[in-house]
Order: C-alpha cells, then sequence, then structure tokens
C-alpha cells in the first residue's frame, strides 16, 4: 500500500464525490439534523483555513498517519450532546466516525480506527495533531436546517490522537497564603518556561520494537476472511442447489461472526450496516492457542 500523504489529493477527492450522498446520509442519521454535504476544492492546508473555534473532530487512522474531519460548532448542525455524549450518543459517534472513514477516503486506505469527539479549538487542534503547510486538506460544505457550514478534512495528521489533549493552564486559587497577612510564605519566582518540543510520533505498540528492515512486511496486503455460518453438505446435495434454493444452518443469527486471515480465526464481532456496505464490528480479539509440552527428566537414582 502506498503512504498516505498530501499528494494524494485528487485520490481523495475523488472518493469524496462518490461518497458525498452517503456521507450526507451518515451525518443526518448520527446527529438527527438533516444535511446535505457537498465537495469543495482540494489544496495545500494552512493554519488560516482553520476556524479558531470549538466543534467536532473525528479521526480516521490510516496505517501511521490520519486524516481529520472538523465540524465548526458555529455551524448550528452538531447537536448539544456532542460535547458530553452518553453511551448512546458515543456510539453514534463511532458509527459516524466509521462511515465516513470508508466513503471520504480511497478504498486502498481504508481506516484501521476511528474516534471522534470535541476539541475546544480547532486551529490549535489541527498544529497539536502534527498539520503543517506540508499537509492537504479538501473544503466539505454542510447544508442543513438548522445552519451551513464549511467542514474540513485535513491529512495527513502524524499525531493525530494529540488533538483531543486539553492544554488548559490549571487554575490559581483565588485565595492564597501570600494573601494572609498571618502567614509568611515565601513566594518563589516562576520558572522560565522551557522551549515547547512537539510531540514525538508515536506507533503502536507491536511495531515499536521492530527494525526498520521488519517494518516494510506490515504494508503487505492479505486477504482476510468474515465468516457468517459454515456447514458440511454431502455432494449430491450440492449438486441438487439451484436459484432459490435455502441452506440452513444451525448457527443462530444473534451469534457472533468470526474474523479469519489465512484459516486462522483472530477476532470474533458483529455484523453492521455501514451506509449501504456491510461491515463487521470487532467485539473480541482472540488470543493464540496455548500449547504446553511436558519435559520429562531422567530418574534420579540413589
Amino acid at each position: 500500500m502506498a503512504d498516505f500523504t498530501a499528494k494524494l489529493k485528487d485520490e481523495v477527492l475523488a472518493a469524496c464525490e462518490v461518497g458525498k450522498d452517503e456521507a450526507s446520509e451518515a451525518l443526518s442519521r448520527a446527529l438527527g439534523n438533516p444535511m446535505t454535504l457537498a465537495v469543495g476544492e482540494a489544496g495545500a492546508y494552512s493554519a488560516a483555513v482553520a476556524p479558531e473555534e470549538a466543534g467536532l473532530a473525528i479521526v480516521l487512522k490510516v496505517d501511521l498517519e490520519a486524516a481529520i474531519v472538523l465540524i465548526p460548532a458555529s455551524s448550528g448542525l452538531l447537536p448539544d450532546w456532542y460535547a458530553e455524549p452518553d453511551a448512546t450518543g458515543e456510539s453514534k459517534l463511532a458509527t459516524l466516525a466509521q462511515e465516513l472513514g470508508m466513503l471520504l477516503l480511497p478504498e486502498e486506505f481504508m481506516p484501521l480506527d476511528f474516534k471522534a469527539g470535541k476539541i475546544e479549538n480547532i486551529r490549535a487542534g489541527l498544529k497539536k495533531a502534527g498539520c503543517t503547510d506540508a499537509a492537504a486538506c479538501v473544503s466539505l460544505p454542510l447544508t442543513g436546517e438548522n445552519g451551513s457550514s464549511e467542514a474540513l478534512l485535513v491529512w495527513p495528521a502524524p499525531q493525530a490522537d494529540a488533538i483531543f489533549k486539553s492544554t488548559a493552564a490549571p487554575q490559581q486559587p483565588t485565595d492564597t497564603p501570600k494573601n494572609d497577612p498571618n502567614l509568611a510564605v515565601e513566594v518563589k519566582p516562576a520558572p522560565a518556561p522551557t522551549p515547547a518540543t512537539p510531540p514525538p510520533r508515536t506507533e503502536p505498540v507491536g511495531q515499536r520494537n521492530l527494525p526498520h528492515y521488519a517494518k516494510s512486511l506490515l504494508k503487505i496486503a492479505i486477504e482476510v476472511n468474515v465468516t457468517l455460518a459454515s456447514k458440511k453438505m454431502r455432494v449430491r446435495e450440492i449438486t441438487e442447489l439451484g436459484i432459490g434454493s435455502i441452506i440452513q444452518f444451525d448457527k443462530s443469527c444473534e451469534e457472533s461472526i468470526d474474523l479469519e486471515v489465512g484459516e486462522h480465526r483472530i477476532a470474533q464481532g458483529e455484523a453492521v450496516k455501514i451506509g449501504d456496505k456491510f461491515g463487521m464490528r470487532v467485539t473480541n480479539v482472540l488470543l493464540p492457542e496455548e500449547r504446553f509440552i511436558s519435559i520429562k527428566g531422567k530418574r534420579r537414582v540413589r
């Protein structure tokens, strides 16, 4: 798979054009506000295009990079609960992130992880996420019953998780000891601020200790299968199948489905609908099978 860089403006713009109608439905369904998403121009990102206000940030992680969708709070399109969502709200935002990841990005850059939540300042948040003048962005005009605004799709963001970290300074108490004349407290000057350093580029835990030549193996494409159910049938029964035949399985429709790689089960989950596409939400990751071999030592003769 190619690197997810700013040079992919044309590919991302084309994906947005194809998925904009379904993305509009996903936004309307999740945020409870009928709206229409359009696709504007793609170009280089600069801090000037990002508003200095609160909003909803949707992080779509692609390999070691990420794309971020941002909707300003001043648009009037965000529900009141988006700032502090309950369990239902968190589920809606997670589903929205999954849908937008499939609809707004090229198929070969399908996101591996998603996260959505409120940020206090869009411009400052993108800076914390590592978005510089070398990044790219696509404008996504949004129109709804309660207002209109311009959303942004910005990539790549090497420190995307940092966008949700608060930088608010702790409040100082109003009644400090130095205000009490009966208390003699030595007031020390505040230390000089240390120069800010950019946060280190984070990688998944399993990749930190890999040598550089081994990390290229992580980009190899392999086939992943999702098994709904399986059963054994006699050859005679298979030859008798025709159009309209129904095959009955012993598995209940409410049971979990299996995710397989190379005929090995690695996870279990549940089927979900993402737009008009089929997806799987992972609910359980299976650990490798443990094998114990008994070691028989020689009997000691006294």
